[in-house]
């Protein structure tokens, strides 16, 4: 539609589509990759002679493990894409 000769009352509406559609692009781009590194990680990290030999990675992992599980409670509550790829720095959280 960006392209369409026909755009030029619906610009502003367009960009900002645009514009939603590149931040859920974008956010669901990280989300996954967290996702596969959480899923190989996680039954790494709940071994407890992983959690004796690497003490300072393993508490690194929890923080990302607290942060993960929020975010999925969160999405698990309220699924709608556009609102869970827009919420200010989930982005950069992941």
């Amino acid at each position: 539609m960006t392209f369409s000769p026909f755009k030029g009352p619906f610009t502003e509406e367009i960009d900002a589509w645009l514009k939603t559609m590149l931040t859920v692009s974008d956010t669901l781009e990280e989300w996954v990759k967290v996702q596969s590194n959480w899923t190989y990680l996680q039954p790494v990290f709940d071994s407890a002679d992983i959690q004796k030999q690497l003490q300072a990675e393993c508490k690194r992992f929890k923080g990302v493990d607290i942060k993960w599980r929020t975010v999925m409670q969160s999405v698990t509550a309220d699924p709608a894409i556009l609102e869970n790829c827009s919420v200010e720095g989930r982005k950069e959280n992941f």
